[in-house]
């Protein structure tokens, strides 16, 4: 008896340990990554307001009109690759993002345009508006990147 219980323990012992298994508490923080960019101009014509909500590879896009004859959104959505996702995923550091302050220069002064970028995962979430055209110091990359994404997917059909 004493020889079945033990390789039986030992097994046991073995079967508990799996390296690939990550818990919830030790996922990566980008794992709930949601990201939301966009730009606004006060004084135009059409649809003036347009917000993009990434999350994993899935790309929405919402166009607003400030104008009384285009009165209702349009909303539409497409996949990015994962390539993509993984490139903001890495771009996208939240600790440090948020040290930012929430507003840079002077948005959409003089109908000159504003874009913002916000970072979120879980409950915690950081926003940077600022010029539209410029940049957030030391998040070039990220601002380049997402205006790519913008770029791409400028119109809904």
């Amino acid at each position: 008896m004493k020889l079945t219980g033990i390789p039986l323990l030992f097994l046991m012992i073995l079967g508990r340990c799996n390296p690939t298994t990550v818990s919830s508490g030790e996922r990566t923080s980008t794992d709930a990554l949601t990201i939301r960019t966009g730009s606004s101009f006060g004084m135009c014509v059409g649809y003036c307001v347009k917000d993009y909500v990434l999350n994993g590879t899935s790309l929405d896009l919402t166009m607003i009109s400030r104008s009384k004859t285009q009165t209702s959104p349009k909303t539409c959505q497409k996949t990015i690759s994962q390539e993509s996702w993984d490139s903001l995923k890495a771009l996208a550091d939240l600790a440090a993002f948020s040290k930012q302050p929430e507003r840079l220069g002077c948005p959409d002064c003089a109908d000159g345009g504003a874009e913002y970028i916000e970072l979120q995962v879980g409950d915690q979430k950081h926003r940077v508006t600022f010029e539209y055209g410029q940049t957030i110091p030391g998040f070039e990359s990220l601002v380049n990147e997402l205006r790519s994404q913008r770029k791409a997917f400028d119109e809904c059909p």
